[in-house]
């Protein structure tokens, strides 16, 4: 694959999902002390088709992409992540965290199916790389 097409390709991931992050509900982040943590879920639909193949995330519209970037100092932060997301009826599914690394950030992504006009409780947790507790980081989001 030619370099400048895969670096497009980073570079476009980067931008869209800190772009659509930054645009959907208002301020999403949370803080745990010199952390900061900003997260995002929306539709897969919304990721470009060269970019999700490239990333191995699917693309449809039942199927919706969870977004976590932590942040020390405005610095990336590499930490692990776990968590699932319930719907009303507490049916439950486990995130499964792909961590994606660019220049100047780290995004960890996992996907969700949606069901038509559902509500999903997202439970995140962070484990951090020193000796901060990890954090729990709870939303919920209404999809139609």
């Amino acid at each position: 694959m030619d370099c400048k097409l895969w670096l497009q390709g980073r570079l476009m991931v980067l931008i869209v999902v800190w772009l659509l992050s930054a645009s959907s509900n208002a301020e999403q982040r949370q803080q745990s002390g010199p952390y900061d943590i900003h997260y995002t879920a929306l539709s897969s639909m919304l990721v470009p088709a060269d970019t999700a193949l490239q990333h191995g995330l699917t693309r449809a519209p039942n199927r919706l992409l969870v977004n976590i970037a932590v942040r020390r100092d405005a610095l990336p932060v590499n930490v692990i992540v776990t968590g699932e997301a319930a719907n009303l009826l507490n049916q439950r599914q486990p995130l499964v965290f792909t961590e994606v690394t660019e220049q100047r950030a780290i995004y960890y992504l996992a996907e969700v199916i949606n069901h038509e006009q559902d509500t999903l409780r997202f439970k995140v947790q962070i484990q951090f790389p020193t000796d901060h507790p990890p954090y729990e980081l709870t939303f919920t989001r209404q999809y139609f």
